[in-house]
């Protein structure tokens, strides 16, 4: 490879403060495959191209301090990568499919613009750092990362924060200590606006009782108050049943190391459903252009690995492609979160029923008070949990 001894070694590219406004990938002129590192901190760059899935060996990328506002799905097909630094731009969302990079060990976001994390974060069971500290996050979903013990977790100042999962606090932070001196968000005292859908708790302070605004995810649409309880709908009762089939067969395919399918378990439900939707006629595996969209499932991933593991998406893909794409997107992308009822766990997508207290986390020199969410699957779950907990007023209020 020649690139003007502009690289040293060939397979590493040093390109920090050279201005480039575009990123170089017509540079490596069809030696992609050869490139392992590609440094481009502090440039100019608003965009990464799509063909950057031709990096197939990368495993290092760096582009903290450029300007770039979003990243194309295609960047999931790195599967060598190890290393993703996209701090200091203007990130905005990140693509559901950045749980298909199954190396990946160190994701950095910090300083962007982002609002909320793909749910599928939590399918990186290689990642040991995520950081997405100074950002604009509003929520937190209840498991971030698929390991707390393993991966450290960093999301501080991030001031539109006001609240965490219960379950994330109890994995990550009940009786232990964080490695910072100042979180910088979950402060009760600070009162910006909610974006979203908004309860609004009464936190009482001694003699003084004040009203603070809590952002909920925008999936879940339907939520329960104390004075308005209502049953879930067909669909989300649906969509509950058939992700528990997803992941006890992702985890069968898992620790067994085989390749099955629903059919070879028992679920004449599903049976049942697939016959249902074939009399509707729908071919949701092609796209307008008649292109298959299926990868069919098998023991060795695109980077010539055997897998470790196996995840609902997978066998989403794999086995049950006669659902719509709508309903498939958002079984792939999984519930927000699960039942905080211990004996419980059902998945949980747009209907939920809250609850909420207070919780500590001990900093490096001191400690603080930091309200605490909680989700259900239903009034009777929830009412469970309350049972010998502070738990704080709260009242709904409608979408502004």
């Amino acid at each position: 490879m020649d690139y003007n001894q502009d690289v040293l070694p060939a397979n590493v590219l040093h390109w920090n403060y050279r201005g480039f406004t575009e990123f170089p990938l017509s540079r490596l002129s069809g030696e992609e495959s050869e490139v392992t590192d590609i440094y481009l901190k502090e440039n100019l760059i608003s965009r990464v191209p799509k063909e950057i899935c031709r990096l197939e060996n990368l495993e290092s990328l760096y582009l903290s301090g450029n300007d770039i506002t979003e990243l194309p799905k295609e960047i999931s097909k790195l599967r060598c990568l190890k290393c993703l630094d996209v701090s200091g731009n203007r990130l905005r969302k990140l693509p559901d499919e950045v749980g298909e990079m199954r190396s990946l060990k160190f994701l950095i976001l910090d300083e962007n613009e982002l609002t909320e994390l793909p749910l599928r974060l939590s399918e990186l069971r290689a990642l040991r750092y995520l950081s997405v500290c100074d950002n604009q996050i509003q929520w937190l979903p209840q498991k971030p990362v698929y390991n707390y013990h393993h991966c450290e977790f960093r999301f501080w100042r991030n001031l539109r924060l006001k609240t965490i999962p219960y379950s994330l606090w109890y994995h990550m932070f009940r009786d232990q200590q964080t490695r910072s001196l100042n979180i910088g968000c979950l402060n009760v005292q600070t009162d910006l606006p909610a974006a979203n859908k908004k309860i609004r708790l009464k936190i009482a302070q001694g003699s003084r009782e004040r009203e603070i605004d809590i952002n909920t995810p925008i999936q879940h649409d339907k939520i329960m108050g104390r004075n308005k309880i209502f049953p879930p709908s067909l669909y989300e009762l649906a969509r509950r049943k058939i992700y528990q089939i997803l992941s006890d067969i992702a985890k069968r395919h898992t620790d067994h190391n085989e390749i099955s399918s629903w059919r070879d378990y028992n679920y004449n439900n599903v049976r049942n459903l697939e016959q249902n939707f074939e009399e509707f006629n729908i071919d949701s595996n092609y796209d307008i252009n008649g292109n298959n969209t299926v990868t069919p499932l098998n023991k060795i991933s695109n980077s010539g690995k055997v897998r470790s593991y196996y995840v609902p998406s997978d066998i989403l893909n794999e086995h049950f492609r006669f659902l719509p794409q709508f309903m498939k997107v958002e079984l792939s992308n999984g519930p927000v979160s699960r039942c905080e009822n211990a004996l419980c766990k059902i998945p949980v997508f747009d209907f939920v029923f809250y609850e909420f207290c207070f919780g500590k986390i001990v900093l490096i020199d001191n400690m603080t008070d930091v309200i605490l969410s909680a989700a259900f699957c239903s009034k009777t779950c929830a009412d469970t949990w309350r049972i010998g907990k502070e738990v704080i007023p709260w009242s709904l209020i409608e979408d502004h």
